[in-house]
């Protein structure tokens, strides 16, 4: 028999998953772009084996080290506990990119930009992940846009710590869904950077333009 799992680890489950999505996406579409369009680099899905251990790795490290996290840092491989931080996961990718590029004797920011375009479609799945968890929520809202999220969510706990909501309720307060807005933001940029890269710009605009 499958082992019982509440909404709430379902929805854990759910992050992670949509994370591991996000860095296949990147890859596949990136590679797909290369040998159709681009230069056709000796490109292959082996670039996961680097890049996403070090995206992994570095994005809980940035999470542990420059955000608070409800539990102790010996529980870093805990993936029940704390979750990624996007800057230390990009890194990470870039790093893991980088160092693939190497082997491959492909130049490093022709190879960069090759993935670029598709980084906010990894943002987009990213952010599904974390309004799925129910983490990276906003500021208690009574707004048109304000989401309540279920018993055992971020926010509920947050709202329940703080006395805002008896522990019998079933939902938290009404907040501001910043994963849907982060969302939008990666759509525009992601039109902006598939825009610049088919005017066929010179070595390094594309990676200046994203960053």
């Amino acid at each position: 028999m499958f082992p019982y799992l509440s909404i709430y680890e379902y929805k854990i489950n759910l992050y992670h998953l949509f994370n591991l999505l996000a860095v296949f996406t990147i890859v596949i579409l990136g590679i797909r772009w290369n040998f159709q369009e681009g230069q056709k680099y000796p490109l292959s899905m082996g670039i996961v084996l680097i890049v996403a251990p070090l995206a992994f790795i570095l994005g809980r490290m940035f999470y542990f080290i420059l955000l608070i996290c409800p539990a102790s840092k010996t529980q870093f491989f805990n993936l029940e506990q704390g979750g990624s931080m996007f800057l230390g996961a990009l890194l990470g990718g870039i790093l893991g990119a980088l160092i693939y590029f190497e082997l491959k004797g492909v130049p490093r920011v022709e190879g960069l930009e090759i993935f670029i375009p598709y980084i906010p479609t990894g943002g987009i799945l990213g952010r599904l992940g974390c309004f799925c968890e129910g983490c990276c929520y906003g500021t208690v809202s009574e707004s048109l846009f304000g989401l309540r999220f279920p018993e055992g969510s971020p926010a509920w706990t947050e709202h329940v710590h703080n006395g805002f909501i008896s522990p019998d309720q079933f939902f938290s307060l009404p907040v501001h869904p910043t994963q849907l807005y982060e969302i939008g933001m990666w759509v525009i940029i992601g039109m902006i950077l598939i825009r610049i890269r088919n005017r066929r710009p010179r070595r390094g605009t594309l990676l200046l333009s994203f960053l």
